[in-house]
């Protein structure tokens, strides 16, 4: 059996060829080039010393695995989940020859840095990695952002110092830092990220966990606030740590100001590997029926996979099924007229199923507009990505998909179904 084309093996979702990953680390861009780093344990199936994988990537889409980046046999501290920049004016004077500095942070209870002058693939430890924050109780997972408004970075770091929270530091230079507030939330644990995103002329500030919890709110430079008590969720499922959804985060430096996130799918695994990333999807802020939320969507790049495309009208299943021949790696949309149905179900391995009278997919609040959803999946050997009425709903699941089957409870049209069979990104 040659790489990457086991039968568990999602043929577009990105794994390593060996061992462990999970947490998706300081994904970025750097001329002509996406860089994913992740949390790797190269030599296990299990969770184990870690070091940073790293792909590549032109086109967000067809990855190729790289030497690893931070080995613990090579830089010091504890290699866990971070973020990382690219340095464009050189705020950091680390800058020697023609490249701009790649810099990323790493460490439990104590952030260290780590930086690349040859592009993202080799990295130095900063000042012999000393710590440059130490956060009170315990801390992990550092991610750096850059505001435009104060003209500062700004470090968001998780901390259990009085329960669940984040601190926020600010730097001129990416090396010193000073403190600058704490916001605390019960919600509010491990992976944080903190993602400026236009909204109507103007823009907001979201902040969220490793489980997709977020908050919509506002940065002065210092200090978080937002005016939510209830997190909404970027991904609709049951998320924590090794589930299909868990510790996103978002690509810095982006060439076309799109906001992309890649997160961690922990309950695949096979013979050589464990662990594999989410699709990218990108993030919008949007008003929706229930107010301001995220909204999350497959990357336009997935196009480039379609090998063959077939479309159905006009389908009627009343009280009743279909089966439909789809083979297990897909997209599929779907227009649906609910108007006369209590219910509709599409079977892929798993029950994906809208409640009319709820106006819910699988739990998650999704209004019909003028008695019709639009559904999309991805279908991926064993991962599925749930997408309802253009990213409102989006939900990621490890399963075992079967032949497409829906089921009717009442009267339902599918105005439309498209099926797009997708190659596979590995070269």
């Amino acid at each position: 059996m040659k790489d990457y084309d086991e039968d568990n093996r999602g043929q577009f979702h990105f794994s390593s060829r060996r061992g462990w990953m999970n947490d998706v680390n300081a994904p970025l861009y750097y001329r002509g080039v996406y860089h994913l780093y992740f949390q790797h344990a190269p030599d296990s199936l299990v969770w184990d010393t870690m070091h940073w994988g790293h792909a590549t990537s032109t086109d967000l889409v067809h990855w190729e695995q790289r030497p690893v980046a931070l080995d613990p046999k090579v830089h010091p501290g504890d290699l866990w989940s971070g973020g990382g920049v690219v340095d464009l004016a050189n705020t950091s004077g680390l800058k020697n020859g023609d490249e701009d500095p790649i810099v990323v942070y790493s460490g439990t209870n104590g952030v260290t840095v780590f930086y690349s002058l040859d592009g993202g693939d080799t990295f130095t430890a900063y000042a012999g990695g000393k710590a440059v924050v130490t956060p009170g109780g315990t801390s992990r997972d550092p991610k750096v952002f850059r505001d435009p408004v104060s003209e500062t970075w700004g470090m968001v770091v998780w901390s259990d110092e009085g329960g669940n929270g984040v601190d926020f530091y600010t730097s001129l230079n990416l090396l010193d830092w000073t403190f600058a507030s704490r916001y605390r939330a019960d919600w509010l644990f491990e992976c944080p990220n903190l993602i400026r995103m236009p909204i109507g002329g103007g823009y907001r500030w979201v902040l969220h966990a490793g489980s997709g919890e977020y908050y919509v709110g506002d940065w002065d430079g210092t200090t978080y606030t937002s005016e939510w008590g209830v997190p909404r969720k970027l991904n609709q499922t049951k998320t924590f740590a090794g589930s299909g959804y868990y510790a996103g985060l978002t690509f810095e430096n982006m060439p076309d100001g799109r906001i992309v996130s890649m997160a961690w799918q922990g309950e695949n695994k096979g013979p050589v590997w464990t662990g594999n990333a989410s699709f990218p999807v990108e993030l919008r802020l949007a008003e929706t029926i229930d107010g301001l939320r995220v909204v999350c969507a497959p990357i336009a790049e997935l196009a480039s996979l379609r090998v063959g495309t077939e479309i159905q009208r006009d389908l009627v299943v009343e009280d009743g099924a279909r089966q439909f021949a789809t083979g297990s790696t897909y997209e599929l949309e779907a227009v649906i007229d609910v108007s006369q149905a209590r219910q509709v179900t599409l079977k892929v391995g798993r029950e994906v199923t809208y409640d009319v009278a709820r106006q819910a997919l699988d739990g998650a609040t999704l209004p019909a507009t003028d008695g019709r959803i639009n559904l999309r999946l991805l279908v991926d050997r064993d991962q599925l990505d749930v997408f309802g009425n253009d990213g409102v709903v989006y939900q990621s699941y490890n399963v075992r998909p079967t032949e497409l089957e829906l089921v009717a409870e009442g009267r339902v049209v599918v105005e439309e179904l498209t099926v797009h069979r997708l190659g596979s990104i590995w070269r």
